[in-house]
């Protein structure tokens, strides 16, 4: 269990945790020295770790990196003072944390014992409607001992929430140093997960690769660690030192590593908030040990009243580590006081349509806490699908567990969706309505290439979870597909028997130079048929999806160009760069056929030119369907 102090400064919160563990966790020469605690110190026993936080106003933002790691709060108020400003904003600050276990310890007890009815009064009132509203308030003096004791099995019996161990490991770090004879140390809570030694991780946002050389959990020194727990790892990399790791980082599994300048999230103002937030308000955000600039976009109305709460867009001023069910605290412009906070609801949320209804009513759906209830509600709210890969990653779903969540939803997983049966069935009638409108137009035509028949359907799902739509269809024998063209099962296009004669004749001229075919009046002269007979015939074809016209007059196999698109992945440089000189080597063509060529896949969309050499689009390479495969 680890357990953070929090209190006003000079209320005795470092003298009782030296008193419960026997440490002084003021370790720094300018703590001893001011007599106040500056940075976060950290004590141990067989039971408890302990996290001990600054009391001075100018440290709250110290104060909120070590209280986001810890599991029960140790609140602190002096006997002799009483509630005093920070005790009010520590307190505030607990509980937009979440943080709903904690002990009240009434300090200095020998100093001012007839204060104890009166401080307790004032407390149940301050911390009512709070959760803490029923923790237990133990006198306690560090000097004398009294009430320790108390103190410490009062502690014991307040158990925080386990924090769950199933998910990709992610350590938010609060400190990091370097060891004689070790190296690179870092600290932090385990929020999620498990750690274990020889581990290959990730420092996020920076995206360092790193080792686990070895690790201590709860300060012993230990082969795992699991969530929950105080860690310290030995970290080694190419590229880490102690310049490259600050405060706020996290060391994750690389899955989790996606670092986000922008959250949507569910925020509430303080009712004390000193005015209401507007447009476009800048705040300082604090999520983890990490603390940040933002700007906050009101998505469901236009002002915040102190005590209400909305669904907000926070534009950060650099990237960070979030995952959805995050905890945010937001401090004022002047980081002078606290004036709310709230839980992450969308890490990696759309640039586009942020306000609308639809939007909206995605926020709501994933306010469920649970997982399988969030993805269940999200999906059943428009447009029915959502981002596989986002979903998991957000709400730190391991590969292993992903299909059976989907299944207990349940939901379908096509390409890079997650759709509800009823929007895939909604895609699925789309789809065959869409051709079966287009084969009644022209039938003459083959079919509808992907991102045309995408463009039919409502919501226009996006490109990859489309096609992977349409693989589920073609599995289903719903559609069928020659080339990069998908038609109905039952439709099909006929030549006529002339057509049909000059074809079989000029298929293997084409076929005999497949990379330099000869041209429509080499065809014509060698078949003893007329140009303009054979150029028609040819123009059918390209429209059947037999043949393509890469220039005036000069037509390729369909098959052929999707094997010249393959080539032209297979020619790039070590840059990812595709030269006419590299594509014209390997088809052992000449020059002028090859710049033709490319300048068909430029005006396709396959290749992107810049100067004398062009990038190969990758996900635009089956255009033209898979090589060697010809339409029937």
């Amino acid at each position: 269990m680890i357990i953070g102090t929090a209190g006003h400064v000079d209320h005795g919160k470092t003298a009782l945790v030296k008193a419960l563990t026997g440490v002084d966790t003021d370790r720094l020469a300018e703590e001893k020295r001011r007599g106040i605690t500056i940075d976060l110190g950290y004590a141990y026993t067989d039971d408890f770790g302990f996290i001990d936080v600054p009391g001075h106003e100018r440290f709250v933002h110290t104060m909120l990196a070590g209280a986001s790691g810890i599991d029960t709060a140790l609140l602190v108020v002096a006997l002799p003072e009483g509630i005093k400003p920070q005790t009010r904003e520590h307190l505030q600050i607990l509980s937009l944390l979440g943080i709903d276990h904690g002990v009240v310890a009434l300090t200095k007890a020998d100093l001012a014992a007839d204060r104890i009815p009166e401080v307790t009064t004032a407390l149940r009132a301050l911390l009512a409607g709070t959760p803490l509203s029923g923790a237990p308030m133990i006198p306690v003096s560090a000097v004398t001992g009294q009430g320790i004791d108390d103190l410490r099995a009062a502690l014991l019996a307040s158990v925080g929430t386990s924090r769950g161990q199933k998910g990709y490991p992610r350590l938010s770090v609060d400190r990091a140093f370097t060891l004689s004879g070790a190296g690179l140390i870092v600290t932090g809570t385990l929020v999620s997960g498990r750690i274990v030694v020889d581990d290959r991780l990730m420092l996020s946002p920076s995206g360092l690769e790193l080792r686990v050389r070895g690790l201590h959990a709860q300060n012993k020194p230990a082969t795992e660690a699991v969530a929950g727990q105080r860690v310290a790892l030995n970290i080694a990399g190419p590229r880490l030192s102690k310049d490259a790791v600050t405060r706020g980082d996290w060391v994750l599994h690389p899955d989790l590593h996606a670092p986000t300048a922008g959250i949507d999230a569910r925020i509430t103002l303080l009712p004390d908030a000193p005015r209401a937030m507007r447009q476009d308000t800048q705040v300082h955000l604090h999520l983890g040990a990490a603390h940040v600039m933002a700007r906050v976009s009101l998505l469901d109305r236009e002002r915040l009243e102190p005590g209400e709460g909305a669904f907000v867009r926070l534009s950060l001023q650099q990237p960070i580590g979030a995952l959805a069910r995050d905890r945010i605290v937001l401090r004022d412009t002047g980081a002078t006081c606290t004036i709310g906070g709230g839980v992450v609801l969308d890490p990696f949320p759309p640039r586009r349509g942020r306000r609308t209804p639809a939007r909206l009513a995605q926020l709501g759906a994933l306010e469920a806490a649970d997982a399988t209830e969030a993805l269940r509600r999200l999906l059943a709210v428009a447009p029915g699908w959502t981002d596989r890969a986002l979903f998991m990653r957000a709400r730190n779903v391991p590969e292993a567990d992903r299909a059976a969540l989907i299944a207990s939803v349940p939901a379908i997983a096509a390409g890079g969706l997650i759709l509800s049966p009823a929007a895939f069935d909604g895609v699925r009638r789309a789809v065959l309505a869409a051709l079966a409108a287009h084969h009644r137009a022209s039938p003459e035509l083959p079919g509808l290439q992907a991102e045309r028949l995408r463009l039919l359907v409502a919501d226009r799902p996006p490109v990859t979870g489309f096609a992977g739509i349409l693989e589920a269809l073609l599995r289903e024998q719903a559609i069928a597909q020659d080339g990069p063209w998908f038609r109905l099962p039952g439709h099909r296009i006929s030549l006529s028997p002339q057509d049909e004669k000059l074809w079989r004749a000029a298929r293997p001229l084409i076929a005999a130079e497949r990379f330099r075919p000869p041209r429509t009046r080499d065809i014509a002269a060698a078949l003893k048929v007329p140009e303009t007979a054979t150029r028609t015939t040819l123009k059918r074809l390209q429209r059947m999806g037999q043949v393509m016209e890469i220039a005036p007059d000069h037509f390729f196999l369909r098959e052929t160009v999707a094997e010249m698109a393959a080539i032209a992945a297979e020619a790039v440089d070590d840059d990812g760069l595709l030269t006419a000189a590299a594509f014209r080597d390997r088809l052992e063509n000449g020059r002028k056929v090859a710049i033709q060529i490319l300048e068909f896949f430029d005006k396709a969309g396959v290749t992107i030119r810049s100067g004398d050499v062009r990038r190969v689009r990758m996900d635009r390479l089956r255009l033209f369907g898979a090589a060697g495969t010809s339409a029937p």
